[in-house]
């Protein structure tokens, strides 16, 4: 228990400091202070300081992912999966600066928490597969859909709106939103948004 009481307190306080302080200026030896704990015991739960960024913010998104499956409209593919980016979108526009390096540092990470956040893509991508085949099997969306490349236009759509949103001085959720949904109602439904 102390191992995950240590790595909880190694996380909340990058966290912290990410914020305050913004990623790059914050260093491990800035973090080990703040945490309590020697260099050592962070590189022991942490290789780097990507994947302790990716560890930090995993477990919010991951959360939100659940909570936002669990609480899903039951009105139309579009409003479900709008419903679950809006929530994803609004933890970016909370912390901007943070958001961008979290995107710029773990797009190809490796090693265990690099798959780890693989895993989690494509958990939420079998997710968004199972909307869409219930969306098809109700004549929501016409039999040509492919579920699997609707997923992944999905994804295309809501990763490239996020990183043309975090490129703006300031990330406006629902103009990022009103884009996706754009794109969403062209690919599923064949009309303007």
């Amino acid at each position: 228990m102390q191992k995950e009481d240590t790595r909880r307190i190694i996380l909340d306080s990058a966290y912290h400091l990410f914020a305050e302080k913004g990623y790059a200026k914050t260093t491990m030896r800035s973090l080990a202070k703040q945490a309590g704990v020697g260099l050592g015991t962070i590189s022991k739960h942490f290789p780097d300081k990507p994947s302790l960024l990716a560890a930090a913010f995993q477990e919010d998104i991951g959360q939100i992912v659940q909570d936002s499956l669990v609480s899903l409209p039951g009105n139309g593919l579009v409003n479900q999966l709008l419903h679950i980016v809006e929530n994803i979108y609004a933890f970016y526009a909370a912390q901007p600066n943070v958001s961008r390096a979290l995107i710029k540092e773990v797009l190809f990470l490796g090693g265990a928490y690099g798959k780890a956040l693989d895993a989690q893509v494509y958990e939420l991508l079998g997710k968004i597969e199972g909307l869409i085949e219930t969306a098809k099997a109700d004549g929501e969306i016409g039999p040509e859909i492919n579920i699997e490349a609707g997923a992944h236009a999905f994804w295309s759509f809501y990763f490239m709106v996020l990183i043309v949103g975090l490129k703006e001085p300031v990330f406006d959720k629902d103009r990022q939103l009103k884009v996706l949904k754009n794109l969403l109602v062209q690919h599923f439904y064949g009309r303007e948004g």
